[in-house]
């Protein structure tokens, strides 16, 4: 993502997307995922402001009681730029005067709302961004312990798609990390706080009717066998067992390939070639590059397997003596690089490479760009999540183009 000159006209110090080129290149379905975090948020705020205007907790017995609370109504429609929000949760007192204050605070400040909504977005909905956002509801400073516990109900949504049931009907699964940065703790041995790596372990499948899914994901400290292992294992205890699976895709690390020879060890396995020719490329002197990968692209071209060898044979002939190495990276792995004629052709495109998740991890570097380092795990996941549950959504029942075309080559 990029942004104009960051000279913000009087007025605009909170409106995020003033600073943003393309908001619609930057987030596709942000009313949507917008609408319901602000009805999370507005409904905890609505909580806060009766506690304060009681000046009492939940069933608390204090002699500053104010008033009596006396439960909730039902608001159909309250209206946003998001677009409406429906039935909504809002509180109410014996007394008189608390709907009157909400409805007043609320009126003078949605638009600031719904700016910081878009900010938490882009921040990952960090604590410090809801305490901010709370503040600006209710009027007045909010306790950490209201900002940790409304905090937790947003992560328990994360928590709850992780630990879903799986069903075992991916008929491609492709597996890759994308690196992110988030902070780590301060050590009495070196001041402030540094960045530390963190890795997104993401597995992403299509379906045996061609509909593409981002299954799961987890954040991990490194594309080591041991974080492998345990994302895999978890997905195979949740119903990915892999029965129908004909194709597993990778890249060529060793913890991903370790651990789907000990979980998944009796599926067919793609190597990508996307990673492969990036690895042959570097060993390549400048002026051959170009020359010597496209004689390598030819080989995954090829109309079926024996082409492809015999392709092969013919690129190594013409490059072994000058570049061995390069030859030897494809030679060692060429059996897995050629896994993929083992499906219909329309499909092998779709499978031979991890771009489909590349594409996705575009979009996930694309809106983390101004974040540069994240505050935690937890503000990874909510903003991973959140993308990737915008994806599931804009293709659910969509049967994918190479689906469709092997359907219509069989008709």
């Amino acid at each position: 993502m990029r942004f104009i000159d960051c000279h913000v006209p009087e007025g605009k110090e909170n409106r995020l997307w003033y600073l943003v080129e393309d908001p619609e290149s930057f987030w596709g379905d942000l009313p949507r995922q917008g609408r319901h975090l602000l009805k999370r948020l507005l409904e905890h705020g609505m909580l806060a402001c009766r506690e304060q205007w009681v000046n009492a907790g939940w069933h608390e017995v204090t002699a500053d009681r104010r008033a009596q609370c006396n439960g909730f109504y039902r608001r159909k429609a309250w209206p946003t730029s998001f677009g409406p929000l429906t039935d909504v949760r809002v509180p109410r007192c014996r007394q008189a005067g608390l709907t009157q204050k909400i409805q007043r605070i609320f009126l003078a400040s949605c638009k600031p709302m719904e700016d910081a909504v878009c900010q938490m977005f882009l921040a990952g909905v960090s604590t410090r961004r809801v305490g901010e956002l709370l503040e600006r509801i209710i009027g007045q400073g909010v306790s950490a312990g209201t900002v940790s516990r409304i905090t937790r109900t947003l992560d328990a949504e994360v928590s709850r798609w992780h630990r879903r049931p799986l069903a075992d009907r991916y008929r491609y699964v492709l597996f890759d990390g994308i690196h992110l940065k988030a902070r780590s703790t301060p050590s009495v041995f070196r001041a402030g706080r540094k960045s530390r790596p963190r890795v997104v372990l993401v597995a992403y499948g299509v379906t045996e009717e061609g509909v593409k899914e981002l299954i799961d994901f987890r954040v991990a400290s490194k594309e080591s066998a041991p974080c492998w292992n345990q994302f895999l294992w978890s997905l195979y205890h949740r119903g990915l067992t892999a029965d129908a699976t004909k194709l597993i895709t990778t890249d060529g690390g060793k913890g991903i390939l370790k651990a789907i020879d000990d979980v998944y060890p009796l599926v067919l396995h793609q190597r990508c070639w996307f990673h492969k020719m990036q690895n042959v490329a570097n060993k390549l002197s400048k002026k051959d590059r170009t020359a010597c990968v496209q004689d390598l692209r030819s080989v995954y071209q090829a109309a079926h397997r024996r082409g492809a060898v015999r392709l092969y044979k013919a690129w190594a002939a013409r490059w072994r003596q000058r570049y061995p190495k390069a030859v030897a990276c494809v030679e060692a792995d060429l059996e897995a690089l050629l896994t993929f004629f083992a499906c219909p052709p329309e499909h092998r495109k779709m499978v031979r490479t991890t771009n489909a998740i590349e594409r996705c991890f575009r979009e996930v570097r694309r809106r983390t760009h101004s974040i540069g380092c994240f505050v935690d795990d937890p503000s990874i996941r909510r903003l991973v999540y959140a993308i990737f549950q915008y994806f599931n959504q804009k293709r659910a029942g969509q049967v994918c183009k190479e689906f469709k075309a092997s359907k219509a080559k069989a008709a």
